[in-house]
């Protein structure tokens, strides 16, 4: 499984069928202060879906950063030929920019759902460099994100999906990862949205084929 294909689950099948729940993240209320996510994780690991194909999962990483309404209106005026269905009324709260460090670095941005913390509906994904939009999300696409600390260790964020792929995303600021390590991030989701399979570790063999 290349970087690129595993990156394309998260942004192009999570939205392909609509998920009970996933308009407010379950109603999920997050563990997270935004700053304390801002910077570069890895991907240490996912929990995958019952459709989730039997192969190897890619490692790669991503840099998570907050931007403004006024600069995804800018980006959006800029790039989309018809932008009012993207941010028909005031965005508010929190926007964040996701750069996937894959073979075809792109970015993706959401803005925060009111009233679900660490709850975000993602708006535009752009390829880096490029001046149009290659993909634009559904209005379903919903992730969480939920910053993990586990005392003694390092923390992990999970970025948690809906749709019939992935179930969640698991990142560290360093590379690597064992199962017993990967037991609170597991027990979590297993507390917030009942029994999961297994987790998929990322092959570390691979990270080298992203293009950083």
């Amino acid at each position: 499984m290349t970087p690129y294909y595993i990156v394309l689950f998260l942004i192009t099948l999570v939205n392909s069928e609509f998920v009970a729940n996933s308009t407010n993240c379950g109603g999920f209320q997050a563990n997270l202060i935004l700053k304390d996510v801002i910077g570069t994780w890895h991907v240490v690991a996912i929990i995958p879906e019952k459709m989730f194909p039997e192969r190897q999962v890619t490692c790669y990483k991503i840099e998570i950063s907050e931007t403004d309404e006024a600069g995804l209106r800018w980006l959006i005026n800029k790039t989309v030929e018809s932008p009012k269905p993207f941010l028909q009324h005031d965005a508010g709260g929190i926007i964040v920019r996701q750069r996937y460090h894959s073979e075809s670095p792109f970015d993706v941005w959401s803005k925060s759902v009111d009233g679900i913390k660490g709850c975000f509906q993602q708006v535009i994904s752009m390829d880096i460099g490029k001046n149009d939009v290659h993909k634009t999300l559904k209005h379903d696409a919903m992730m969480q994100l939920h910053l993990l600390e586990v005392e003694g260790r390092p923390p992990f964020l999970l970025q948690m999906l809906w749709g019939r792929m992935i179930a969640a995303v698991i990142y560290r600021r360093e590379q690597g990862v064992t199962r017993d390590e990967l037991k609170p991030a597991f027990e979590l989701m297993n507390k917030l949205r009942g029994p999961q399979r297994t987790p998929k570790i990322c092959d570390n063999a691979l990270k080298d084929l992203l293009v950083f």
